[in-house]
């Protein structure tokens, strides 16, 4: 398949997207949009809309598309420049057309350290614990012995995100470890049919810690 079949497919009018950007204050930024339409060498996109109000772009000022693949294992990713600024009820921006697309692995992503309460389920098991790391993939979390969570049990697992509604994901234990003085044990579990949502969701959250990581943003997510 071409390029530009390609940028047919997978950026298609409706289709989701994550838009990460540099704002006017420089610092980076990440969000959720659509694609509104393709028109001969334009992509136009709906401009994202955050606390009511849509987000400010500039002409000229490069964009990054990424669009999380049914597989859940990787991205298309793509870079446009705002080519025209189409003022409505929610404005459009009319970017260039993508030429190349770029597959990354979401486990680019390294695991990020947090400490998020976390209350497990499974078809005659529960419990309480916290989430040690986090990724798109899935999670470590700490949790009292239990006999009924051992490899390959299935769990459904609630929590929150710093400045987000409660977080449900189904999950599936790969391993359980008994840590050296400690009365917890660790619990490594790989996540389970994410829909786009919660994978945008996710996302952004890890985007968010990886830019603290990387010294761009001065105070983690979690803290807030």
């Amino acid at each position: 398949m071409t390029d530009q079949s390609l940028v047919e497919k997978v950026f298609s009018p409706g289709s989701r997207v994550i838009l990460e950007y540099v704002d006017l204050e420089n610092a980076a930024r990440s969000c959720g949009t659509r694609i509104e339409d393709i028109e001969g060498a334009y992509l136009v996109l709906q401009t994202p809309i955050i606390d009511n109000l849509p987000v400010v772009f500039r002409e000229s000022q490069e964009l990054t598309l990424r669009r999380l693949d049914d597989q859940k294992k990787e991205a298309y990713v793509t870079n446009v420049f705002v080519i025209d600024i189409r003022q409505g009820k929610i404005p459009l921006l009319v970017c260039s057309r993508p030429h190349k697309i770029n597959r990354t692995s979401l486990r680019r992503f390294s695991r990020f350290g947090v400490d998020l309460p976390l209350l497990y389920s499974g078809s005659d098991t529960g419990g309480d614990g916290y989430l040690c790391d986090l990724s798109l993939s899935g999670c470590y979390a700490m949790m009292k012995p239990n006999p009924k969570v051992n490899s390959d049990t299935v769990l459904s697992l609630s929590f929150t995100i710093p400045g987000e509604t409660d977080v449900v994901v189904e999950g599936r234990v790969i391993r359980t470890d008994s840590i050296n003085g400690k009365d917890d044990i660790g619990v490594a579990i790989e996540f389970k049919g994410l829909d786009s949502a919660l994978q945008e969701l996710l996302y952004n959250y890890i985007f968010q810690l990886q830019l603290t990581a990387d010294g761009i943003l001065g105070s983690s997510p979690r803290d807030e």
